[in-house]
């Protein structure tokens, strides 16, 4: 033999391995990294210990052996804890790998809390453990977690693995599921598994499905089997939906998934037996009842139990499945004997939901070792559908041949009917385009009155308007309704002031569009005269709300009761910060304050424009703002919103109007985010406007003012004359001090204080002069504004005497003394009948009053005309 050729035979063999070994050798560490043997396990958490320590336990293969649990021991009642640990060896080639993938872990199913460390860094937790025991549930199905790139080394790398379980409960981690083991692999990859469009496709088909047959047995309530199969199809689908990861996304506690799961799970035999039983047998056998009994015996315990007697209960339900499946292919093979030909149809997609049912009941009990849940039921169950489907059909083209042999005589009829029918529709659609256009212009006529943008250093103005009617007129998509908001800048007595309307007129569309329209042009009308009438720009605030509501009140008047219309309308003084408004049965105005939200109303004060008899009611609001103040004006629609419908079909509609403040609370005064959440709360059912006020200085106020004099005022020479009532003594004091003082660092208070004096000792000039001023400064000054109307009476300047008199009465219309004082006023410059209802008033506040009486003695006998003074 010749050995030289054997031995160079040898040295070509062993090269030739020594390649296919470096050939396959390069990738052994390749992704994925198999992480379903050699593991270590020992008792307890433990994130130190090195692998070399004799406290580890060799854990040859997952799942965890139940001898290796029972081994360790745990404290009675105690949450029992382990810890896996496993080393493997990443290459350079594979860490480079990584710069194109991120690396992440899948564990197939993870009980009952656990921690993953890598490298000894946290990646990833489920559940949680307080004090020994599990205060919160995290076992889950596909458990993925990314591993920080930073954490991955070339060489060994180690991965740990908490896990915890009340006692009596699962302590594991699978080594499959699904037919997925645990695995280290690329990001990519892992996220794939998580891909389940044909389960959902299959779990919304079901569904379909189901509530297809619904609608068949609400049709024909005689024919059960259609309810019954319903009811199995829906719970299968939702069966499906809850073993899936898209059930994740609800955020459920997952204890409280599991028991859903189960309870879901018990009955879907059930409602297949009583589908055979109806189907074939026309009736509902004792066999069913007693299932149905059963399963809805252990639905009713499931709530109350913990998991491991949950567990136990699905392990009793998993035998009675023999019998269910015992019990449903006797019933389908004496409906084969009976040649009922439905059966012979369904008989093929049967065995396979049979056979398909039994393998995962087998899996799941892992009654047969290499088998698992491998989920195919959902597929099997479509083979039975195309059956039920097919039998449908069939039913379906008899019906249909029978109807059509009936109707054959019926064609002509109903090719007449529809020609009617396309008559009738054409003229409908041509008055649809003459209603379309009708609306247009309506809206282009409203467009250039909405308008409320306004913007300067004093105030910002913002506003959001939708209307509840949308409609489309050739290529134009509109909205009409009849909410309105408009704001624009007017001059009274030289301030500069903020002028806005927001209207709700009554109706809907086109109605309530011409209520908004009738409103807008009038007030705009109003507000254009103010601009360029002297007349208007003298009114002070008060009285110019007064003219403009009334002007707005007699147009309304006018429709008899036909269109009605809510508003606030306001002004604002940009110098003090004064908000004067009138709310004719709006929504209350509410006030967002240092992150506060409140009504500034509490009651109502005016019923809707064009209701009679408004005028006598009439109370001008006010209210101070401060810098950063923002005020919210809204039509009902914020309040009317559709919360659901309850079981009888009644829809459920807001009536609570501080839902509002809390949409204000959490947008945090920002316009956009409060429309959002008031959609977010419920369905807008009206029209809806809101206008948003933001004060943007500091005020100028009375009691704020700064105080430039260097003396202390009052002081108590002052004071000692003020509580004796010794007039001349004071005044001397005061125009001693004023004298030290310029005009211009004379304050307020004390320009206030000199001109009461004034007015005590008679010295009329001097006092309505620094009135004049304070008021025209001061305008929240009510006192200095009656004051002034009484010397300007004192005066015979009954004119200016009316106009202070009426701005008082407007802020505060039950102040007795002013109302008579105003009476009186009329009387001198001969409106008898202004006189007249104003006494009325005063005999409503104090019927006894004495000056009332005067007035009236004085109405019986002539009175010199003082009309032009």
């Amino acid at each position: 033999m010749d050995f030289d050729f054997l031995k160079r035979t040898k040295r070509f063999y062993n090269r030739i391995l020594l390649c296919v070994f470096f050939l396959i050798s390069a990738p052994i560490f390749s992704f994925p990294i198999q992480l379903t043997k050699d593991w270590k396990i020992t008792e307890g958490k433990n994130l130190t210990a090195p692998i070399e320590n004799p406290s580890w336990k060799e854990l040859k293969s997952l799942p965890i052996p139940k001898d290796i649990i029972r081994s360790f021991s745990y404290p009675e009642d105690f949450t029992r804890t382990v810890t896996l640990l496993k080393r493997f060896d990443i290459s350079a080639q594979d860490l480079n790998a990584l710069s194109i993938d991120g690396l992440s872990v899948h564990f197939p199913l993870l009980t009952n809390a656990y921690e993953i460390h890598f490298n000894g860094e946290k990646i990833g937790e489920g559940g949680l453990v307080l004090g020994g025991r599990i205060v919160k549930n995290g076992f889950k199905r596909h458990v993925i977690f990314p591993i920080p790139e930073n954490k991955v080394r070339i060489g060994t790398n180690e991965i740990r693995l908490i896990l915890s379980s009340d006692p009596g409960e699962e302590l594991d981690a699978y080594a499959s599921f699904d037919s997925v083991p645990p695995v280290i692999d690329l990001q990519s990859r892992n996220a794939s598994i998580l891909s389940e469009r044909s389960t959902l496709m299959l779990a919304f088909l079901y569904l379909f499905v189901g509530f297809y047959h619904f609608l068949f047995y609400f049709k024909r309530p005689q024919e059960k089997y259609n309810l019954f199969f319903g009811l199995f199809s829906m719970l299968l689908a939702i069966y499906i939906y809850l073993r899936s990861n898209a059930v994740y996304e609800l955020n459920l506690d997952p204890v409280l998934q599991m028991k859903l799961e189960y309870m879901v799970v018990f009955n879907i035999p059930t409602f297949f037996l009583l589908f055979l039983d109806t189907f074939f047998e026309s009736k509902i056998s004792s066999v069913s009842r007693f299932y149905q009994f059963f399963a809805f015996a252990l639905t009713s315990l499931i709530p109350f139990c913990n998991r491991a007697i949950s567990v136990l209960l699905l392990q009793t339900w998993q035998y009675s499945i023999f019998l269910f499946a015992s019990y449903a292919l006797y019933v389908m093979i004496r409906s084969l004997i009976r040649r009922n030909q439905d059966s012979v149809r369904l008989f093929a997609g049967f065995i396979i939901l049979l056979v398909s049912a039994i393998t995962d009941l087998v899996g799941s009990m892992q009654l047969l070792p290499y088998l698992e849940n491998y989920g195919l039921l959902k597929y099997g169950f479509f083979t039975f559908e195309l059956g039920i489907v097919f039998i449908l059909a069939n039913r379906f083209l008899r019906v249909h041949n029978e109807v059509e042999e009936l109707n054959l005589d019926l064609d002509r009829k109903v090719r007449e009917r529809t020609g009617q029918l396309e008559d009738t529709l054409n003229q409908i659609q041509e008055l649809k385009i003459q209603q379309d256009g009708d609306y247009f212009l309506t809206s282009l006529l409203l467009d250039p009155l909405n308008r409320y943008k306004i913007q300067n250093e004093s105030i910002s103005v913002e506003g959001f308007s939708r209307q509840k009617k949308h409609f489309e007129f050739k290529q134009w998509k509109k909205e009409i309704g009849g909410d309105i908001i408009i704001a624009d800048e007017i001059v009274l007595k030289d301030r500069k002031y903020l002028v806005f309307v927001n209207g709700d007129a009554m109706g809907k569309s086109i109605q309530g569009a011409g209520g908004a329209l009738v409103l807008g042009v009038v007030f705009r009308s109003f507000v254009s005269r103010t601009k360029n009438a002297s007349s208007y720009r003298s009114k002070p605030p008060e009285l110019w709300l007064k003219e403009c509501f009334l002007e707005l009140q007699n147009i309304f008047e006018s429709f008899d009761g036909s269109m009605l219309i809510s508003v606030v309308l306001g002004l604002v003084d940009l110098e003090s910060g004064i908000f004067y408004f009138l709310n004719a049965e709006h929504p209350w105005t509410v006030l967002y304050r240092d992150g506060v939200s409140s009504f500034i109303e509490d009651k109502l004060e005016l019923r809707k424009i064009g209701i009679t008899g408004l005028e006598s009611k009439m109370k001008v609001k006010t209210f101070f703002l401060e810098k950063g103040d923002t005020i919210f004006i809204g039509s009902d629609g914020r309040d009317d919103l559709l919360l659901g419908v309850d079981p009888d079909g009644t829809r459920l509609i807001n009536e609570d109007e501080s839902q509002f403040l809390k949409r204000v609370d959490e947008a945090r005064g920002d316009l956009g985010l409060l429309v959002q959440g008031l959609r977010n709360y419920g369905e807008l059912t009206d029209d809806l406007s809101i206008v948003k006020l933001t004060y943007l200085k500091e005020p100028l106020r009375l009691e704020t003012a700064p105080k430039i004099q260097s003396f202390v005022f009052p002081d108590e020479t002052y004071l000692k004359y003020l509580q004796a009532e010794n007039w001349e003594h004071a005044l001397y004091h005061l125009e001693n001090l004023k004298n030290k003082l310029e005009e211009e660092t004379m304050s307020p208070v004390f320009k206030k204080e000199l001109a009461k004096v004034y007015y005590k000792i008679g010295k009329y000039e001097e006092a309505l002069n620094l009135f004049e001023e304070l008021i025209s400064d001061f305008p929240e000054d009510v006192e200095a504004m009656f004051t002034a109307s009484l010397i300007y009476k004192r005066m015979k300047r009954f004119r200016q005497a009316v106009e202070l008199g009426e701005r008082v009465l407007l802020r505060e219309p039950e102040f007795l003394n002013n109302v008579a004082h105003l009476a009186e006023s009329y009387l001198f410059i001969h409106k008898k009948e202004i006189a007249v209802k104003l006494l009325e008033k005063v005999d409503q506040l104090d019927p006894s009053n004495s000056h009332a009486k005067k007035i009236r003695i004085q109405l019986e006998h002539p009175i010199p005309d003082h009309r032009n003074g």
